[in-house]
């Protein structure tokens, strides 16, 4: 690459080596945009979500490897398990102190890319940006306070008016502003920022990767005679899975299949242990996923009843729909939107099991419905939501009047 070429730092909180039940965005984005741009990805050892250091790894001050033609910068962190709402906090406050200093001595970048599943990226990359006179692109995938606000008791008046005050600073510092939801602009204008310079580029699918037919995995090995729902993710308190406990009585010949970890799992698996036809598998290998939707008959896409999540693009429905899978959505707003223009599902209401239990049974009497369904939602992430588009995009926005001044 000459010296005019782009360099970009994204500094995100989570970048681990292999990515459980969903792909992760960052992994996707950065190896697509190496064949044309310098990529550095600033994150923290890897923990996520039950606080214990990868196998491979460990907690030291710096570590760096190449993944896919992008160098990865990893840094010391305070591991915290999900749950842990204080450690977590310090978590932030400590990757944003450590990334700052770290970026600004190791890094000469021409944009810095802040993704916000937790905000406190964003003021690292903004001082960063600054000290090194380079673009700075804060990425909108959460919107905070609402985010703290919707999944806990949270209720510190001042820790949640500097929250606001700091992402509303990052908004209006921003060069370009990303979100990954349309739901997402309004609210942001509202902040006092300029319409014109937020971009849409959502969360896309690997297409090839849920359609393909090697691997295996031998987490539905045993139920290939049943009819079988899969939730596939995290199972964290935002998730509201507690539905799945008060429908499964009803649908005893119905195998609800839950992969994945996180804060709430342990709780749902105590409370499950009477419960034949639901079965907590834990994390898998992101290689298996394609072959567990595939081998199940039905995916499970489910949020708790807050407004903040009327603006979300759950992943785990668009990777569904690209595995040729019917959709069971628990999740009103933008998701709802888009499973029901891509006619591949059904939509309930959040936390309501009835309804769970009857689109379970309407979908398990009607095979036809089901394929339809299945092949309805996949042309449409291949029209919508293709990652190579969105990344060539996305590449486009961030790069438009970049380097130093």
């Amino acid at each position: 690459m000459t010296d005019d070429t782009d360099s970009i730092l994204v500094v995100t909180q989570y970048f681990p080596p292999e990515t459980g039940a969903s792909q992760t965005r960052w992994d996707e984005l950065s190896k697509r945009w190496s064949d044309d741009a310098s990529v550095t990805v600033l994150t923290s050892a890897p923990d996520y979500p039950e606080g214990e250091i990868y196998d491979g790894y460990d907690n030291r001050w710096l570590r760096r490897e190449q993944r896919d033609g992008v160098d990865v910068i990893y840094t010391k962190t305070i591991t915290s398990p999900s749950g842990n709402l204080i450690r977590r906090s310090l978590k932030f406050v400590w990757f944003m102190l450590i990334s700052m200093i770290v970026g600004i001595r190791y890094t000469s970048p021409t944009a810095v890319v802040a993704t916000s599943p937790q905000p406190l990226t964003g003021v690292s990359a903004w001082v960063i940006a600054r000290v090194r006179r380079a673009t700075f692109v804060f990425e909108v995938r959460d919107l905070w306070p609402e985010s703290i606000l919707a999944v806990s008791d949270f209720d510190n008046q001042l820790v949640i008016w500097v929250l606001n005050r700091t992402v509303t600073f990052l908004y209006r510092r921003s060069d370009h502003l990303v979100v990954v939801s349309q739901a997402f602009i309004d609210p942001i204008v509202d902040c006092g920022v300029d319409r014109s310079k937020i971009a849409f580029h959502p969360n896309g699918i690997d297409l090839e990767f849920y359609q393909s037919e090697d691997g295996g995995s031998p987490v539905l090995d045993e139920f290939d005679d049943e009819f079988t729902i899969s939730y596939v993710g995290t199972i964290g308190r935002a998730h509201g899975l507690a539905v799945v406990l008060e429908a499964a009585p009803k649908l005893d010949d119905v195998q609800f299949v839950l992969v994945g970890d996180g804060a709430e799992r342990e709780e749902l698996e105590a409370r499950a242990t009477d419960l034949d036809n639901v079965v907590f598998t834990g994390r898998r290998p992101k290689e298996e996923v394609p072959d567990i939707l595939r081998e199940s008959e039905v995916a499970l896409v489910h949020l708790k009843p807050r407004q903040v999540f009327e603006t979300v693009i759950p992943s785990k429905l668009l990777e569904s729909m690209a595995a040729e899978l019917p959709v069971i959505l628990g999740v009103h707003g933008e998701a709802e939107r888009i499973l029901t223009e891509a006619e591949a599902g059904i939509v309930i209401e959040p936390g309501d099991s009835d309804e769970l239990v009857t689109a379970a049974r309407q979908l398990q009497s009607n095979t036809d419905e089901r394929r339809e369904l299945a092949v309805s939602g996949r042309e449409y992430v291949v029209e919508h939501f293709n990652w190579e588009t969105i990344s060539n995009e996305y590449l486009a926005t961030i790069t438009r009047n970049s380097g130093r001044s």
